[in-house]
C-alpha cells in the first residue's frame, strides 16, 4: 500500500515539474529572434507594415523580430514554409486578405488551408483599394477608362501585386461588370507592378494608397476611383467606383499574421499583446493613418472568427468571377 502511495506521489511529482517546466517555457517566451515571413517582395505595402510593425515588436518583446521575404505562388512559399515550421512562435506568416481568405479557391491546387494548417494570432491594419493609371493614361476617369477598353483593340492591362491579390480579382470583377476585356499581368507584389504602371507598360491597377500614393502626389499616376463605399479622406477628391457607375466592387484589403497550427495559446498570447501595442503607438498609428490604413484591434480568438467570416465573404465572390488559377 505504501509502494503505491509513494509511486502516486512520485506520479504527481513528475506531472508538477512537465507543468511547471510547461509554465517556464512560456514565460520565457521569446529567448531569441522571431521571424515574420512576408509572400511579397520588398518595398511593397505588405513589407512595409511588416517591418514597422516588427521593429516595435522588437522593443517590446526584447528580442530581434526579422522580415524574411518570399514572394510567390499566390503565397504558397511562405505560407509552405510557416506551415512547415516548428509551431513556437518564432517562424510567423504576415500576409494580406488573399492569402487567408481567397486563394485556397482561386487556385485549382493549393498548399495550405489557411483555417486548418494555421493558428491565428493577430489583425494589423486595414485598408481600401484604389484605381490607378499612369499620368500618359488618356483617361480622366472611371468612364473614360471603360470606354478606352472598348476602343483599344486587345483591351487594356492590369497589373496586379500578384495571382489571387485582390488586385487581381478587382481587375477580373470590373471586367464582367463593364464587357471590357483587361487582361491581368501580375507581379510579385506592389512595387515591380507600379514601376511598370508609371512608366505605361501596363494600363490600369488596383492598389493600396500605402504605395501608390507617394506617386499619385509625385504626379506620376493619376487615382480614377476609390473601391470604397466612401471617398478616402486622404485623397477626398477621388470618386468611388460607384459613382463612377461600377457597383459591388467595394473591397478592403487587411494585413494580418498567423502561427503554425499547435502553436501554444501562452505564446499567441504574447505575440498578440506585442502586436497590439506596436500597432498602437502614436507615431505608428499616425504613419498608418497617413497611408490610408486604420488599425484592426482583436485578441486572437477575434481574428480566428474574423478569419473564418472573411473566407466565407470571398469563397462565393471568387466562384463567380470565373477566376481560376491553375
Amino acid at each position: 500500500m505504501q509502494h503505491k502511495l509513494q509511486t502516486f506521489i512520485r506520479g504527481l511529482l513528475a506531472l508538477s515539474l512537465v507543468s511547471l517546466a510547461g509554465i517556464a517555457s512560456a514565460q520565457a517566451f521569446p529567448s531569441r529572434p522571431i521571424t515574420l515571413v512576408v509572400p511579397f517582395a520588398p518595398g511593397g505595402p505588405t513589407d512595409t507594415i511588416s517591418r514597422n510593425i516588427a521593429q516595435k515588436m522588437s522593443d517590446s518583446l526584447g528580442q530581434p523580430v526579422l522580415v524574411d521575404n518570399r514572394p510567390g505562388g499566390g503565397g504558397q512559399i511562405a505560407g509552405s514554409m510557416v506551415k512547415q515550421a516548428k509551431p513556437d512562435g518564432y517562424t510567423l506568416f504576415v500576409g494580406a486578405t488573399e492569402m487567408f481568405a481567397i486563394n485556397q479557391t482561386l487556385f485549382s491546387k493549393f498548399s495550405y488551408d489557411p483555417l486548418k494548417d494555421f493558428k491565428p494570432v493577430s489583425a494589423f491594419v486595414q485598408t481600401p483599394m484604389i484605381l490607378v493609371v499612369s499620368r500618359d493614361n488618356p483617361a480622366n476617369s472611371v468612364q473614360e477608362l471603360i470606354a478606352l477598353a472598348k476602343t483599344k483593340p486587345g483591351g487594356l492591362t492590369y497589373a496586379s501585386q500578384g495571382l489571387g491579390s485582390i488586385g487581381h480579382m478587382l481587375g477580373q470583377t470590373m471586367a464582367l461588370k463593364t464587357g471590357t476585356t483587361l487582361v491581368h499581368i501580375p507581379y510579385k507584389g506592389s512595387s515591380p507592378a507600379l514601376q511598370d504602371l508609371v512608366t505605361g507598360r501596363v494600363d490600369m491597377m488596383f492598389d493600396v494608397v500605402a504605395s501608390s500614393g507617394p506617386l499619385i502626389t509625385a504626379g506620376k499616376l493619376k487615382a480614377l476611383a476609390v473601391a470604397n463605399a466612401k471617398p478616402f479622406a486622404s485623397l477626398p477628391s477621388v470618386p468611388t467606383l460607384s459613382a463612377g457607375g461600377v457597383t459591388g466592387l467595394d473591397a478592403s484589403v487587411w494585413f494580418g499574421v498567423v502561427a503554425p497550427a499547435g502553436t501554444p495559446d501562452a505564446v499567441v498570447a504574447t505575440l498578440n499583446e506585442s502586436i497590439a501595442k506596436a500597432v498602437n503607438t502614436p507615431d505608428l498609428t499616425k504613419r498608418f493613418a497617413d497611408q490610408g490604413m486604420h488599425p484592426l484591434p482583436m485578441n486572437a480568438q477575434q481574428f480566428a472568427v474574423f478569419m473564418k467570416g472573411e473566407v466565407d465573404r470571398w469563397t462565393p465572390l471568387v466562384k463567380a468571377s470565373g477566376a481560376v488559377v491553375d
